[in-house]
Order: structure tokens, then C-alpha cells, then sequence
């Protein structure tokens, strides 16, 4: 996945967390090493090596609501089943539904997240994140007003950016520079004029990624447009916050003056095509992101709005979508697959470290077996057609990030499967009990 489309047959050599050779410059390279050979070596013959991938926009806290919340539109869904479930969290629940997504990504080939959590507790969600070893940017949801908004979201304004901060000094870098803060204010109808500015000002003076939902339904735009009287990007960029650091997850509902407000920023926008579906909330059309030159990406928002978190899905359903959208000018099959590999990672601002194979870039790598029948028997003509339409996140053999190995045929090494999965059913009992929410038995 660099910039030239490069697929090789070939090894690939990891030195110290980082890709130290591929194809051919291998044997060269292990002719240096002492004793000419690798500590251990990974038999990949018939698979295809590929660089992790970028989960562009994501709610860990949300993995523990998985079928608890059906509503079909974007402000009912989060008015009547999000909000009161997020209000409802504990430490504890919200390190379980981290814990639950991250063993469904890692297994799925997800070496990279950008998470938003909620208002609360996003320090348990930063320490199991250090523990299962991912590469993450992630932040705490700000909310200063909004109808619906439980009074357990609500935060002073103020107090809502100090904790934001608080939670970058101390977590901003950890774990060798695997964890990244953001500032995520979780969208215009739930942020205050003041917390806009406040965080325009504080993520240009401290360098952070600001990640914000934009135009994600047409009821959404609508109240918005009540609200601020323009639409969110527009209002964004008198705010101050559209920048090289913001990341919009969505983009739906967008126009052409809106999409180049977004590329004179050199701003980002992530395509989460299964929750759009599932949510109703339209169809994103990413190719003209594309034909605009914005830095873009792909992710399925939280276990809540697309039950599935797997990034192969997401990328079926957003080639699929763009071939409806426009069946002449498509997104390629390749352009689909930079999504959440090269391009993913440029939307993340972490394209010089990770997002392609590549030597002296971090070795986040997957192994993907095209074995199955279900991707043959075509599927080594054209990779970028079999790892798009045909392959799915069970085909993964192999997870690694900065040269670590996280999952490996069914073995994940920093996470308990069957525990992770005890756990979490036992918190989602206690947190429906919590918000009210009763749970069929079966």
C-alpha cells in the first residue's frame, strides 16, 4: 500500500518494532544480523502481508449496548438508547466493553483506532488500551448542553476541557508513543459556542487531533442548521476548529462549498457506510472526497450502530456503496483498501509512521489467509478485489503492532477471550439494570 501500489512476492524483516527490509533487500539485511537469522520467523506462504489496519472513527464504550439500541434514526438512537446506557457506566463496565472491542479488532486485523470515548471513565478505556498492546488516538467525550442530554453527560464547560487535558497530560505518548490524546467534543448539537472556541484555541496551541461527528443524518443537519443557522462545517470553520488536526466522522450531508471549506483546511472525514446503513442515514458519497483531494478513512463507528466490528465488512459495503452512487466513476477496489491502510492513516496524521509497508516505518503488520474458499479461485490475480469483496476479518492469521505480535491463529497474546467475553455479558446484565433497559431471554 505505498504510494506507487507496489505487490510483491517476498519476506519482510522487523528489527527492533520497525520494518527493517521487504522483498528483496531481506536477505541483505539478514546477512547483518548476528548469526544471519531472525530471532523467529513467521511462515506466511499463501497469504497475503499487509499493513494493519486504520480503524478511523470508533466508540469503544459503546460495545457493551451491541443489540440494545435499534433505533433507526440518529437523534431518537442516541436521545432514548445511547446516551441513558453511557450515562449508566461504571469504571468497570467501560473497561469491559473497551476490552470486548479491542479482542474483535485485533483478531479482525485492527492494529490502529481513533476512539471516542464518553463523558466519563476514559481512563479505564486509556489502560486497557496500554494493556492490549493497539495503537490508538483516542479522547473523552465533551458535552456542555443538548436536549436529551442525561445530567451524568452534561459537564460545566470549563470542567469539560480541563478533564480533556488533564487526560492528555497524562496519557498523551504513553506506552512508548503507541497512545495519542485527542479533544473530541462529540458534536455541534452537544457543545456550546464557548466549548467550540475553547477547543479550537487548545488544539492549535497543543497540537491535538480534534475528532467530531459532521453531517451525519438529514434530521441531525436540520437541527443544526436551527441551532448555529449554517451547516457543520461551515460552522466548524467559524469556530476556528477545521484544521490539518480535525477528523469528522460521517460526512454524509455534505455540499460542494462545505467539502471545500473541508479541503482548504486540509481537515479529514472517516466513511462509516455500515452504521450510515443501519442508522438510515444515507449514503456518503466518498468518491468526491476523493475527486476533492481530502485526506479520508473508513471505520464502523461503535458496536451499537453496525454490530460488527469488522473492517472488511466496512470496506465491502463502502465499495458497494460508491458503485450505487456511481456506477461509471466508482471507487476502485484499491482506493477502497487505502481507506484503511495508507489513507487512513494520513486522515489520522500518523502517515510517516504507519499505514503502508514500508523500511523505517513501524511494524504494524497483518497476515491475511487466502486459503478459504470462499476467496478462490482468483483471488492472487488482483489482492485488491479479494481482500475488498471477498475476504473477512476471520481470515486474519496474524495481528502485529510496532513488531509485536497481539493475535495469531486464534491465540491473542495481550487479551482473554473467554474472559473478556464472561465479563462483559455479566457488566451488560448490571448496566441495562443500571439505565432501565430490560434484556430478552433466550
Amino acid at each position: 500500500m505505498d504510494a506507487s501500489g507496489t505487490v510483491a512476492r517476498g519476506d519482510l524483516l522487523v528489527r527492533d518494532g520497525v520494518i527493517a527490509a521487504l522483498g528483496e533487500g531481506v536477505p541483505v539485511a539478514l546477512a547483518a544480523l548476528p548469526g544471519g537469522r531472525p530471532d523467529e520467523s513467521v511462515d506466511a506462504s499463501g497469504t497475503f502481508v499487509l499493513p494493519g489496519l486504520i480503524h478511523g472513527h470508533l466508540h469503544l464504550c459503546q460495545t457493551l449496548f451491541r443489540g440494545l439500541a435499534e433505533q433507526s434514526d440518529l437523534l431518537c438512537w442516541l436521545r432514548e438508547g445511547i446516551w441513558p446506557l453511557e450515562a449508566a457506566h461504571t469504571e468497570t463496565s467501560i473497561a469491559a466493553s473497551a476490552r470486548l472491542g479491542l479482542v474483535e479488532l485485533i483478531a479482525g486485523g485492527v492494529t490502529c483506532i481513533n476512539d471516542m470515548g464518553t463523558v466519563c471513565h476514559t481512563d479505564a478505556i486509556a489502560a486497557v488500551l496500554e494493556q492490549s498492546g493497539i495503537r490508538a488516538i483516542f479522547g473523552k467525550a465533551l458535552m456542555d448542553r443538548g436536549t436529551g442530554v442525561p445530567p451524568g453527560l452534561r459537564e460545566n464547560t470549563a470542567r469539560a476541557l480541563e478533564s480533556a487535558l488533564l487526560l492528555h497530560r497524562r496519557w498523551d505518548g504513553a506506552a512508548d508513543g503507541r497512545l495519542r490524546v485527542s479533544l473530541a467534543p462529540r458534536f455541534i448539537l452537544s457543545c456550546s459556542d464557548g466549548l467550540w472556541h475553547d477547543v479550537a484555541a487548545a488544539g492549535a496551541d497543543r497540537g491535538l487531533l480534534v475528532h467530531t461527528h459532521l453531517a451525519e443524518s438529514q434530521s441531525e443537519a436540520r437541527e443544526v442548521r436551527a441551532t448555529v443557522s449554517t451547516s457543520a462545517a461551515r460552522y466548524f470553520a467559524k469556530c476556528g476548529v477545521l484544521s490539518e488536526r480535525f477528523v469528522g466522522a460521517h460526512g454524509v450531508w455534505v455540499d460542494d462549498e462545505d467539502l471545500a471549506l473541508l479541503r482548504r483546511a486540509d481537515a479529514a472525514l472517516v466513511h462509516c457506510p455500515g452504521s450510515n446503513l443501519k442508522l438510515g442515514s444515507g449514503l456518503a458519497n466518498v468518491k468526491r472526497w476523493v475527486h476533492e483531494g481530502l485526506r479520508r478513512g473508513i471505520g464502523s463507528d461503535g458496536a451499537a450502530c453496525d454490530n460488527r466490528l469488522d473492517t472488511f465488512h466496512e470496506l465491502s459495503l463502502a465499495a458497494l456503496i460508491s458503485r450505487t452512487l456511481d456506477p461509471g466513476g466508482h471507487l476502485a477496489p484499491r482506493e477502497v483498501l487505502a481507506l484503511a491502510t495508507r489513507e487512513g492513516a494520513r486522515a489520522l496524521g500518523l502517515g510517516d509512521a504507519t499505514g503502508s509497508l514500508e523500511p523505517g516505518k513501524q511494524a504494524d503488520v497483518i497476515v491475511v489467509d487466502h486459503a478459504a474458499p470462499h476467496l478462490a479461485p482468483n483471488e492472487t490475480l488482483d489482492p485488491y478485489i479479494a481482500l475488498v469483496h471477498a475476504a473477512r476479518a476471520t481470515d486474519v492469521r496474524l495481528s502485529m503492532v510496532a513488531g509485536r505480535i497481539l493475535y495469531r491463529t486464534g491465540t491473542w497474546t495481550t487479551l482473554e477471550p473467554e474472559r473478556v467475553a464472561a465479563e462483559a455479558r455479566a457488566e451488560a446484565r448490571k448496566l441495562g439494570a443500571r439505565a432501565g433497559i430490560g434484556r430478552a431471554q433466550g
